[in-house]
């Protein structure tokens, strides 16, 4: 008989112990190479148990996924209203920076998987288009989804870009990085970026919805 000695058995508890373990592992060591021995160990309980509460790896994928979003969401709602040198300071928070690298394993996932994470993700953000966030009110382009893509695509684009950043900036960590480029962000998602444009290279943009008093803040970041 194994010697072992795992932590007691209790639900909801068990299941949200080994929710987090899992998340944990798919961010170190990315979806195809965890295990659910390795989900089970991390979470101190065992595989049989794993799969009682989520029936498979892929099943306790998408709760993982879920999870990951609403923590994320819930964190970007609670700190919306401050500055975005304190919203930076968030990758130092060690379970920000693990769902943090969740999502980048996600985003960069190759499979069918991957690609239901992301388009998840663009669903998130054109609900944000369509009802605002956290009193923030978007500007609302003809063609909603590719306006969600684009902006969805641009988000993620610092966390999958992060290490050239560090090279490029001679920040220290994803912390430091973020930090320094979060004002720059804020302001393009607010003001935009381009001034002024010669009138014969002058070509209609995505237009605001009609009666919007925006002109042209863009989107605070998802």
């Amino acid at each position: 008989m194994s010697s072992t000695r795992r932590a007691p058995h209790t639900a909801p508890e068990t299941a949200a112990r080994i929710r987090d373990a899992a998340v944990g592992e798919f961010a170190a060591h990315g979806f195809a190479k965890t295990t659910v021995r390795g989900i089970a160990a991390a979470a101190g309980v065992s595989p049989g148990l794993v799969i009682h509460h989520f029936g498979s790896k892929d099943a306790l994928r998408a709760v993982c996924d879920d999870h990951v979003f609403a923590v994320l969401t819930a964190r970007k709602r609670e700190n919306a209203h401050r500055s975005p040198f304190v919203v930076a300071e968030l990758f130092g928070d060690p379970e920000m920076r693990t769902h943090a690298e969740y999502l980048l394993k996600s985003i960069l996932d190759p499979s069918e998987h991957g690609q239901r994470f992301f388009d998840h993700y663009v669903d998130m953000v054109e609900r944000f288009i369509e009802d605002g966030f956290a009193g923030y009110t978007m500007r609302q382009g003809e063609d909603r989804r590719a306006q969600s893509a684009t902006i969805a695509a641009l988000a993620l684009a610092p966390l999958m870009l992060e290490p050239k950043l560090r090279r490029a900036l001679g920040t220290a960590d994803l912390q430091d990085s973020m930090g320094r480029i979060a004002p720059s962000l804020y302001d393009l998602y607010l003001h935009g970026f381009i001034e002024s444009v010669p009138e014969s290279h002058a070509t209609p943009g995505p237009r605001a919805t009609p009666g919007s008093q925006h002109d042209p803040p863009a989107e605070p970041v998802p």
